[in-house]
């Protein structure tokens, strides 16, 4: 036997496990699930597993209510779910900034700013923005769009300036379909229900002495907003852009033609991270 401590805490392990098979034996018992129906099931876990696709289907049927249940009484900023895009230790930029893209990448450039406050109304100087996103197709660099084609691409770790300020020259992102053609995608179209995410941008904000906050922003009058397939939209997270056509404005930004804006602000409780 093993020598290795256990990475579970075994009284909560048992708890968790126990109480999710006698769940489990309950559905069974009340839907009168059949052999059949159960080695579909097993058959379809397999193929997850295989494909790949255990992150992508828990993102989208269980993580928006871990999310929920870890931080409903957070305070500060809504939280919302990670997703399967996060990459750590992308490039470091000095707000005001334009994040790596391509030289001819597609879309309207957005111009994302706000503040980050803690709780008590203090600014959080050099506060920093991990940020990331979709781009006005769809796709995520390093997933999507192969990353010697575009490294980094429209990704970077923004430090605030000593206001805690920060703004991010970006490009307006798009709408998706999770991938859908795994066996995630197959449970979908069985359920009669669509693969799409409204259009969102990624941000996990951390500074000393607060807890971090893991968020998207929304960009409101989206077709999929009010169903999004992930179900991590809450309101106050559903921001709205400004649309800029004077030429003045769009000279002073060095700019060809109209550009957005996008205004948030970013408030993080006090007190250390919990310890993972």
């Amino acid at each position: 036997m093993s020598s290795a401590k256990s990475h579970f805490d075994q009284p909560r392990l048992n708890e968790l496990f126990d109480d999710l098979n006698a769940t489990l034996k309950d559905f069974i018992r009340s839907h009168q699930v059949t052999y059949k129906e159960f080695h579909q099931a097993l058959a379809f876990l397999g193929e997850v597993g295989e494909k790949g696709e255990t992150p992508l289907l828990f993102d989208v049927f269980l993580e928006s209510t871990v999310d929920l249940v870890n931080n409903s009484e957070r305070g500060g900023t809504a939280t919302a779910v990670e997703g399967p895009f996060y990459l750590p230790g992308m490039p470091e930029l000095k707000s005001p900034c334009v994040v790596p893209h391509r030289a001819n990448e597609p879309g309207d450039v957005l111009f994302f700013s706000g503040t980050v406050r803690a709780t008590d109304g203090k600014a959080l100087p050099g506060a920093m923005v991990d940020f990331w996103q979709a781009d006005a197709e769809g796709a995520y660099s390093h997933f999507n769009i192969p990353q010697e084609k575009a490294p980094f691409n429209l990704r970077a770790r923004v430090k605030a300036d000593d206001h805690g300020r920060f703004e991010i020259q970006t490009w307006v992102p798009s709408s998706y379909e999770i991938p859908k053609g795994g066996p995630t995608g197959a449970l979908l179209k069985a359920l009669g229900r669509h693969a799409w995410r409204p259009a969102h941008l990624h941000a996990l904000v951390q500074h000393p002495g607060c807890e971090d906050l893991m968020t998207q922003i929304f960009l409101q009058g989206d077709q999929w907003i009010d169903s999004d397939v992930v179900g991590a939209v809450k309101e106050s997270l559903v921001a709205g852009m400004q649309k800029h056509e004077d030429a003045a404005e769009i000279s002073k930004r060095g700019l060809k033609g109209p550009f957005y804006t996008l205004e948030f602000d970013f408030v993080l409780p006090r007190g250390m991270q919990k310890a993972a």
